[in-house]
């Protein structure tokens, strides 16, 4: 039978600088859709990661794929795998990628006790269309938007808080809730340093949301 080694799980630190949640989210549309053609023409699961390198060369602006490297910094099998439902195997010496259909499941929260930074950077959060997150000890909350967002956790709350200082920035000065709003951002910054250990919530109505990797994932459902 031919050897088969799974490929570590990458960091997406990277991608805060040069690859944008919009981005990142166009790249995973194109990779699946692809996939999804592939399979069902070669009837397989396992499909060379070189047809994916060609197509995200021609389909998706990039130069070549080390233009693209450059920009997500890190391989290209890493950034791929780094995803909840993609898959990277080395099957003898060569490297392939499976990619399992999200299908929905019961209404389910997951709680991540977050103890570091770079447990922050090492963790990608896949936020299903209708999937809300929370901080409870900020009483803070990021609500559904009907767009599916994926990235390191790190980057999640960067965009967050990014999200809320333009909000502010947009109110007039010294009023009340631009005060509360400037605290908010400042506590979310805070929080990436993780100085003492808190809790992520994520609620999850169709069950299409994770985590990469799952490590001190509470699970439990709800009504």
């Amino acid at each position: 039978s031919p050897l088969v080694t799974p490929v570590s799980c990458a960091m997406l630190s990277g991608f805060s600088h040069d690859v944008s949640h919009q981005e990142i989210a166009r790249i995973l549309g194109e990779v699946e859709a692809w996939y999804a053609t592939a399979h069902e023409q070669a009837g397989v699961e396992l499909l060379p990661i070189d047809g994916i390198k060609n197509f995200i060369n021609m389909d998706l602006g990039y130069e070549d794929i080390d233009e693209f490297e450059d920009a997500i910094q890190g391989s290209f099998e890493d950034f791929l795998n780094s995803f909840p439902h993609i898959e990277v195997k080395e099957v003898d010496g060569k490297q392939f990628i499976k990619i399992t259909e999200l299908t929905p499941g019961p209404p389910r929260k997951m709680v991540l006790e977050v103890t570091s930074s770079k447990q922050l950077l090492d963790t990608t959060l896949l936020k299903a269309t209708d999937a809300e997150l929370e901080i409870p000890h900020l009483e803070f909350g990021i609500g559904a938007d009907q767009k599916r967002h994926v990235d390191s956790i790190y980057n999640h709350l960067v965009v967050a808080y990014e999200e809320l200082d333009r909000h502010s920035s947009m109110l007039g000065e010294n009023s009340e809730e631009q005060a509360k709003i400037k605290e908010t951002v400042e506590s979310l910054k805070a929080l990436l340093d993780v100085e003492k250990p808190f809790q992520l919530v994520i609620k999850d109505p169709s069950g299409l949301s994770d985590f990469k990797p799952r490590d001190g994932v509470k699970e439990e459902k709800i009504e």
